[in-house]
């Protein structure tokens, strides 16, 4: 592990690839040729609903045979309803029969064993019906992650707990905070992201009882700060990603009250963990997924986010492509797993105005 400073931004050594954090509301360029002056893979805007009223997508999960499913909720006559949303690689199906309950999270392991989380309730398609399970009233599923038909984790943020599908059941777990992500590397080695306290924190399972990761703290600008971790990405027990944000209180040089913000990454090589905590002004990093060539694509901010390609050569950013007179937000990102195609859900809404509500589910890619 190294770490030296160029132009201003902290070089990290990171298993290999050396990775440059960019500084807020800039574009780090690194010196040389050929990938470095590469511009990031094109997202583009794919699709943008159409449905009767407003529709909001909140979870994206992704299969190998190239199908993307997609979780969230309508409003039909003021009620809510649940939205799962596939695409084949050709057509675009609304699956029937979705439980009337926003949607928070979607994992899939086959087009057959596709789970969706409501609140206090897990929600299964078999390929032609839904059978509904209930988690208790208080969990609210934060993300969620599937290894296979029988091994499929979910965490709420709000309860400090987990929950786990072994085939037959769902089995509830403490945690020893709480958790906004979570990522299967392989069976009874499980990794858990968000926060403790007033630290972010870390977790694992490897059978038993979640532990706590020891990570190194974070220097916080306020006493009233609040940091923790968005998203989590566990490419390997050496190489592991966590990235969220820091935001407090304050007042700016009017005297106006507002809420200040910074990025925040960790990276695991193995060995040690780095911290890169950005420039006041930074919106929080929301999510982390690989890129399928070694890379990996962050996403800074929700609300007309700027996508971040992090390679070798260092950090590129690219805005998130959008209509003419919308602003969007991303909520979720998933790679197609042995591909190099990224895919993208949230929704849309009429320019400078968030409660309008006349939402539009959308769907973005990269490859």
């Amino acid at each position: 592990m190294r770490c030296v400073l160029v132009a201003g931004a902290a070089v990290v050594g990171l298993t290999g690839a050396v990775l440059v954090a960019p500084p807020a509301g800039a574009v780090v360029e690194p010196a040389g040729a050929g990938a470095a002056s590469q511009a990031p893979p094109a997202w583009k805007l794919v699709k943008v609903n159409a449905l009767p009223r407003d529709d909001v997508l909140n979870d994206v999960a992704t299969l190998k045979n190239g199908s993307v499913w997609a979780a969230g909720h309508r409003v039909v006559n003021g009620k809510v309803k649940g939205v799962v949303e596939r695409f084949d690689g050709k057509r675009w199906t609304l699956l029937p029969g979705v439980p009337a309950a926003d949607l928070t999270a979607i994992a899939a392991s086959s087009p057959k064993s596709v789970w969706v989380f409501g609140q206090g309730r897990a929600s299964r398609w078999n390929g032609k019906s839904w059978t509904t399970r209930s988690l208790g009233k208080r969990f609210s599923a934060a993300d969620t992650d599937a290894l296979n038909v029988k091994d499929v984790w979910a965490v709420g943020a709000q309860t400090a707990s987990a929950r786990h599908w072994n085939g037959k059941s769902w089995r509830s777990f403490a945690l020893p905070g709480q958790a906004s992500a979570v990522d299967i590397y392989k069976a009874r080695d499980v990794w858990a992201a968000g926060l403790n306290g007033s630290q972010p924190t870390i977790m694992r399972w490897r059978g038993g009882s979640w532990k706590p990761i020891a990570l190194p703290p974070v220097t916080l600008p306020s006493p009233d700060a609040e940091v923790g971790f968005r998203d989590l990405l566990v490419m390997s027990p050496e190489n592991v990603w966590a990235v969220g944000g820091i935001s407090w209180e304050g007042a700016n040089e009017e005297g106006d009250d507002v809420t200040f913000s910074r990025t925040l990454l960790m990276h695991w090589n193995g060995t040690k963990w780095t911290t890169l905590v950005g420039k006041t002004g930074g919106q929080p990093y929301t999510q982390v997924t690989p890129d399928g060539t070694g890379g990996v694509w962050v996403v800074q901010g929700a609300w007309n986010a700027t996508l971040w390609h992090v390679t070798r050569s260092g950090w590129k950013s690219t805005p998130l492509p959008r209509r003419p007179g919308t602003d969007a937000v991303l909520s979720s990102v998933a790679r197609i797993p042995g591909t190099a195609t990224t895919w993208g859900v949230g929704f849309t809404v009429p320019q400078s105005d968030p409660d309008d509500p006349s939402a539009n589910g959308a769907f973005w890619r990269a490859r």
